[in-house]
């Protein structure tokens, strides 16, 4: 369905729906991408924080470790047994030698209680240590090799070497080792090499102070990016082959998004020692941190659901208030277009519906008061015509008589009765003629002559008759008899009882855009109005059709656009004015 098809109540509803939920929907993905972010953020700098603790805690330990190394470089039993010759001694001598350095090294151990191996590689074959077994590679040391190469080329100081060595099938051993070459303190004679071996196990204590996602790698690298320990254990003793191991190497400190080989986001978390240098790297997958803000998806879809079905029920009641009037209003105006008309629109409310209901209303009775003024309108023309009809007293008799009245004038010849009865004949010709209620001016001007030339053989010297008719108004149209009535009723109640001679004037004019008659004598006057005085009787003088018929029709056919006007003082005179607009053509006038 078209939106054109829908009715108004979902039209709105949609309306409603599309400015509440587009942006509720926006601010509230806006808001779960900005509480997303921010939960993410909190994460990563939580775990930098645990890498740096971590960092902290292995600064300590390797500090320690140094310490260790110094201690035991510079205890005075260790110079001793290192600086005498090995062939020299007995072997109650080397045993003794041997008791005295073990339980140096075994009480260094069990104070620090680190998972720690201790070897004492000494120039004179000596070899003292804390394990269970001396691997090879310190039992037969190569100088030229690894961690002694450095501890010569340090001089004395302290070196670190990221290797392992397996102890047993399927366990790591040393994941970092810390090297020294060791003097005698008076004669800086060289006397062997320290080495300690810190075990994987001792850094994994200290990862579990990193908190480890699922699928998440946490790994300690030296500056090359050797990796000396890892959470899981791989790729110990070897460099981390990865993507964003340069970027790591190259920063001190933070986080950053890299891509797999799969296409799996990672957030990459790192931290560097200012001690060693060491790097303590936190792969974490980025889905499994955005499941922590699962709580806040959740809140935030429920929130925009429940905003939803707000906006669906607020627009439901606000698309109900503003239909519902409409509809009964619909339902009002269907009972008028069946002709019930009734009906009232009852509106509480003063906006545009209830200004819409109030002009329903006047329209309502406009209808009814013009249905019921057309029909008072019928009413009055039929009873008009009916007048008209019952007035004619069988006219056609009455012409057939005057026919032959005007034969016998003829030839009698008797002028002045043949051409009153030729008028009369017209008259009667004229007022039998039916269908025709508009004629032309100059028609019905020739019919009032018609009547007035009987009038003037009636009265003779005593009727003096003014006609000034303009040219232009002959050809525009008017109502039949409109004119006659008045004409008579100025020569019978107004000059017929005067006492001398009278005057009539009939004047025809342009007036304003509007056909103006105007009908004045000379007459006794009359304190009433003649034309109230004519009409209380119900059979008026000759032509029967009365003055209050006139005064209706032109109410009826032309409404404001025509007047009646009359005028008139005792012994003075009457003056009538009738008006009415210009009628070009017969069909411009309904009757």
């Amino acid at each position: 369905m078209s939106i054109a098809g829908m009715d108004l109540k979902r039209k709105l509803i949609i309306l409603f729906m599309i400015i509440s939920v587009i942006p509720l929907t926006a601010l509230g993905l806006l808001s779960y991408n900005h509480a997303s972010h921010t939960v993410q953020q909190k994460v990563y700098q939580t775990i930098l924080e645990s890498l740096s603790q971590i960092t902290f805690s292995i600064n300590y330990v390797i500090s320690d470790v140094e310490q260790l190394s110094m201690y035991i470089y510079s205890n005075s039993d260790v110079q001793q047994v290192l600086s005498v010759n090995g062939e020299e001694r007995s072997v109650a001598d080397k045993y003794r030698d041997e008791q005295r350095i073990k339980t140096i090294l075994e009480s260094l151990i069990g104070f620090k209680n680190w998972d720690i191996e201790i070897y004492i590689l000494g120039a004179n074959g000596e070899r003292f240590f804390t394990g269970d077994v001396l691997p090879k590679q310190y039992g037969q040391y190569d100088p030229d090799w690894g961690l002694f190469r450095k501890a010569q080329l340090a001089g004395g100081n302290t070196v670190w070497d990221t290797h392992y060595t397996l102890k047993k099938l399927y366990d790591f051993g040393t994941a970092l080792s810390s090297g020294r070459l060791l003097k005698n303190i008076e004669t800086n004679e060289t006397l062997g090499y320290l080495v300690i071996d810190i075990m994987e196990s001792a850094f994994v204590d200290k990862y579990a102070k990193a908190h480890l996602f699922p699928g998440g790698e946490i790994f300690m690298l030296d500056k090359f990016g050797n990796v000396i320990s890892s959470r899981p254990k791989h790729q110990i003793g070897t460099k981390l082959q990865v993507d964003y191991l340069p970027q790591v190497l190259e920063g001190t400190k933070g986080y950053f998004q890299s891509t797999d080989t799969n296409g799996a986001r990672k957030i990459i978390i790192y931290d560097t020692s200012e001690v060693t240098g060491f790097k303590l790297v936190s792969v974490i997958p980025v889905k499994e941190v955005i499941k922590e803000s699962e709580s806040i998806r959740i809140l935030t879809f429920g929130v925009l659901l429940i905003g939803i079905l707000a906006a669906y029920w607020f627009a439901n009641v606000v698309s109900n208030q503003i239909t519902d009037p409409l509809r009964k209003l619909r339902l009002l105006m269907r009972k008028v277009e069946k002709g019930d008309m009734n009906v009232s629109f009852p509106s509480k409310y003063t906006d545009e519906v209830g200004q819409l209901g109030q002009s329903f209303n006047r329209m309502v009775e406009e209808i009814k008061y013009l249905i019921k003024e057309n029909y008072e309108k019928q009413l009055q023309l039929r009873e008009a015509e009916l007048k008209a009809i019952q007035a004619q007293i069988n006219p056609h008799f009455l012409y057939n008589t005057l026919d032959s009245i005007n034969w016998m004038a003829r030839i009698h010849q008797i002028d002045e009765i043949s051409e009153t009865v030729i008028s009369l004949g017209e008259l009667f010709r004229y007022s039998i003629r039916k269908g025709n209620q508009v004629i032309t001016i100059q028609e019905d001007i020739k019919q009032i002559q018609h009547y007035l030339s009987i009038q003037k053989l009636r009265f003779r010297d005593k009727l003096h008759i003014i006609m000034e008719i303009d040219e232009a108004i002959l050809p525009l149209y008017t109502l039949k008899l409109l004119i006659q009535p008045i004409v008579e009723n100025a020569i019978i109640h107004g000059l017929e009882n005067k006492k001398g001679p009278g005057t009539l004037r009939i004047l025809g004019s342009l007036m304003d855009k509007q056909v103006q008659f105007l009908i004045e004598d000379d007459g006794i006057g009359f304190l009433l109005h003649p034309l109230l005085q004519a009409n209380r009787t119900k059979n008026n003088d000759n032509t029967g059709i009365g003055l209050e018929n006139i005064h209706k029709r032109l109410s009826l056919q032309f409404g404001e656009e025509a007047s009646l006007t009359i005028t008139s003082e005792q012994g003075q005179g009457t003056t009538v004015i009738i008006r009415i607009p210009q009628i070009l053509h017969e069909g411009d006038v309904n009757v």
